[in-house]
């Protein structure tokens, strides 16, 4: 009976144990999950912030480019007002070149004119009737001929001022025009070089903004390692308690085989090759690391396997699902997080359904999601992932 009370107690003390660290566990489980999910935000919110700025940069370069082009066109119209100014001038100089040889000519005809008045034997009627009737006729036809040519002079040279004036107000007209014009250019300059100013400022803001988002991702993911090695020191110290209690109450055999139970459980990772996580497809798509997606260049932390959509994903290695989220999830769209144990947990992403939850326990090579394209996606693959105390390394040092 004496044993009996003694084994009885034990196996309390056991359950007692396993319910402690259940519960730390689910508390752990929660916390982690909640700083996966407060990281996830960020990231997103990053994701967000970094497309209106990349769009503000595009927009900043389009101004940028426009002034350029107006520069262009105010130095085009520049050039061609001083053009212009020019041909104005020299316009100018040749009416009043033009006015200065009608003066001449108006006065020379003047003065020929008075020396014939003032010389009153040679008068027009004295030299008309001079000499015969031939002479008569000659000297008519003479003055004719000198007053013809007069006349025809000066309507010449002043036919040719007018043409002049005339060609200076059509130059002066467009001269105007290209002045207005260059005015309006000038106008528009100033207002794109504002909007630029404008466009930068709200670079500035949405760089500080980005930076404050991506350290608030970092934040939560430290707070998500911190979780995660919380939860593998109760894990290890509930695995110790029940063993240690099973111990007292069993044989060695029987220790051995519950000892082997509960890792298998927790699934605690080894330091062995993790399975391949999509059985349909070995097409890696895009490799770990730095890569340029949507014109930005950014840090891949994972591989993305090519396959088609439903195809199925499975558990790398076996282990506690910690997170089963649906929803964009920072890009990662439809996403599993499983916990194998020793700082290892693995990410599978873009799921277009998923088969587990979190808290659920699954085995190697199980089938925990499908193949699909949610969340920041250009087409089905499966991104995957493997964090060693939440921090992301190259997967491909694992499978």
């Amino acid at each position: 009976m004496k044993r009996l009370g003694k084994i009885s107690l034990i196996v309390i003390i056991m359950m007692m144990i396993s319910s402690l660290s259940l519960t730390a566990f689910a508390e752990n489980e929660n916390t982690s999950t909640y700083y996966q999910n407060k990281q996830n935000e960020a990231e997103q919110n990053s994701q967000e912030t970094q497309t209106q700025l990349d769009n503000v940069g595009n927009q900043i370069d389009e101004v940028l480019q426009e002034v350029a082009d107006l520069n262009n066109s105010i130095v085009e119209y520049e050039n061609q007002i001083k053009q212009l100014t020019e041909k104005l001038d020299d316009l100018q100089q040749s009416i009043d070149e033009k006015e200065e040889e009608l003066k001449e000519k108006k006065q020379m005809l003047e003065d020929r004119l008075v020396a014939m008045y003032m010389k009153k034997q040679t008068t027009f009627l004295d030299v008309l009737l001079s000499g015969n009737l031939m002479n008569f006729i000659s000297n008519k036809d003479l003055i004719k001929q000198i007053s013809d040519y007069d006349n025809n002079l000066i309507a010449e040279v002043n036919e040719l001022k007018l043409s002049l004036e005339s060609e200076k107000e059509e130059v002066e007209k467009v001269k105007k025009e290209k002045e207005d014009k260059n005015k309006e250019l000038q106008e528009l300059k100033s207002e794109k070089e504002e909007k630029a100013a404008n466009l930068t400022d709200e670079q500035k803001q949405l760089e500080k903004q980005l930076s404050e988002y991506k350290a608030q991702a970092e934040q939560y993911a430290e707070l998500e390692r911190q979780a995660i090695a919380k939860e593998e020191a109760q894990r290890k110290a509930a695995e110790e308690a029940a063993r240690k209690a099973a111990a007292a109450n069993s044989s060695s055999s029987k220790n051995s085989s519950s000892s082997s139970t509960n890792t298998a459980n927790t699934g605690s990772y080894s330091g062995g090759k993790l399975g391949w996580p999509c059985p349909s497809s070995s097409r890696i798509t895009s490799q770990y690391g730095y890569r340029i997606l949507f014109g930005v260049r950014d840090f891949h932390t994972g591989i993305d396997i090519g396959a088609s959509t439903g195809s199925n994903i499975v558990a790398a290695e076996s282990g506690t699902v910690i997170l089963a989220n649906y929803g964009w999830n920072g890009g990662y769209g439809n996403y599993i997080i499983i916990n194998h144990g020793n700082g290892i947990t693995t990410r599978y992403a873009h799921a277009s359904q998923l088969f587990v939850s979190a808290g659920q326990t699954v085995s190697k090579g199980q089938v925990i999601a499908a193949v699909g394209t949610t969340g920041n996606s250009t087409g089905p693959h499966l991104h995957f992932e493997v964090r060693l105390n939440g921090s992301h390394t190259n997967p491909l040092n694992y499978l």
